[in-house]
């Protein structure tokens, strides 16, 4: 009975001790939860990607409680598929895609102005943002998902399709 009041007591301690933390004393932000080269995935980054994959569960009927447990259930797979978002983007840094995949992106948001009407790029981001859109998260998910495709259409596509080198076979 004593060991549990002390442990009860150890436990408030620690507790409060960690949310009133002292001026120069460090905190934690947010937490790494795996390292994939010279980059890290973070809690944070799951955080988000868990919440933007239950909104879109919810989207598409699942009531909320439905849509966390599913989410909750395929935990290991995002984080791998996390993973292997950095890695595809590191791959397309490494083999120099970044500037023509801002060109790409540059291109398709000029044609997203032009279909919608807009003669320019300020008054597109200046539209996106009155509709609740983020013009440079916009930007950043199409760059993302871009380069994903160009680099799996490079390492991996090209190969199925024209085959292996001798070298490679």
């Amino acid at each position: 009975m004593r060991f549990k009041y002390f442990a009860a007591i150890a436990l408030l301690v620690l507790a409060t001790s960690s949310v009133f933390a002292q001026e120069g004393e460090m905190t934690v932000v947010d937490e790494v939860i795996a390292q994939v080269n010279d980059e890290v995935i973070t809690l944070s980054m799951l955080k988000r990607e868990t919440k933007e994959r239950i909104e879109a569960l919810k989207q598409n009927g699942m009531t909320e409680q439905q849509a966390i447990e599913e989410v909750t259930k395929k935990q290991a797979e995002l984080i791998a598929t996390l993973i292997n978002e950095k890695l595809l983007l590191q791959r397309g840094k490494e083999m120099d895609m970044a500037a023509d995949i801002e060109a790409e992106v540059n291109r398709r948001m000029l044609q997203i102005a032009r279909d919608q009407g807009i003669n320019s790029i300020e008054k597109l981001y200046e539209a996106m943002r009155q509709s609740g859109l983020n013009p440079e998260e916009v930007r950043k998910t199409m760059r993302t998902e871009m380069m994903k495709q160009a680099v799996l259409q490079s390492e991996v596509d090209r190969r199925i399709y024209l085959g292996f080198s001798s070298d490679e076979v």
